[in-house]
């Protein structure tokens, strides 16, 4: 049953900091969704489709298809992952003290971190073969289980540590680290044809989003979030 759409302004922060915890943690939320993209949800095993607006908790995973594409942000300080075709990642996260330690796990495909100034420890990108820690910064990581990973730096600094042989290096801005499956980590000069294409490189920044909401009546409302 929908009614007509009543439209509500309101704090991203107090509609999901201050909600009661449950079994898994309210983390972050979508902003853009396009083509093919599903969610299976921590602790079930069904996929469904991924819309604008889903309130993601620790543990959920996230599959695009080959022209999928989302966008997320994590609630307490606005840091945004850009998920891109033919990817598999995991979102994670805990919360404590008015903030989020923040992990997300890809296993196959391309994201770019947008990272704010992390209040407290470090934001984490962790494949099968490495993992990037950084504190804040914006980075490529392009990843492929059978042959590592690429990461490309385009503002601040990011530690990369290859899982294989515990080898780490830092990558910054105009560079390119490269961390292999056989242990080998290097770095050289971005080449910029190899800087992936940004679906949402509008530059435009997001302040507001629609979250549709059914209440024990039936009735579908829409709550216009306004992203402090």
């Amino acid at each position: 049953m929908m009614d007509k759409t009543k439209h509500i302004i309101i704090s991203l922060l107090v509609l999901m900091w201050c909600s009661p915890l449950e079994s898994a943690a309210k983390i972050a939320v979508t902003t853009k969704v396009s083509g093919t993209v599903d969610i299976e949800r921590a602790g079930s095993s069904g996929l469904s489709a991924l819309k604008p607006g889903t309130i993601l908790s620790d543990g959920d995973r996230i599959i695009t298809g080959k022209n999928g594409f989302t966008a997320l942000i994590y609630i307490d300080d606005k840091s945004m992952v850009k998920i891109t075709g033919n990817t598999e990642v995991i979102i994670k996260g805990t919360r404590s003290a008015g903030s989020i330690a923040k992990q997300v796990n890809i296993d196959h495909g391309t994201l770019r971190a947008l990272v704010n100034k992390q209040r407290k420890g470090e934001f984490v990108v962790q494949s099968s073969t490495s993992v990037a820690s950084v504190k804040g910064t914006d980075f490529w990581m392009i990843t492929d289980p059978e042959t590592g990973d690429v990461l490309i730096g385009l503002e601040g600094l990011v530690s990369l540590t290859n899982l294989v042989s515990g080898e780490t290096t830092d990558v910054g801005a105009g560079t390119t680290g490269t961390s292999s499956t056989d242990g080998s980590v290097e770095t050289s000069e971005t080449n910029p044809s190899d800087i992936p294409t940004d679906p949402d490189e509008s530059g435009t920044p997001i302040n507001q989003i629609e979250i549709e909401l059914e209440g024990p009546d039936g009735v579908i409302k829409t709550l216009m979030i306004d992203i402090q």
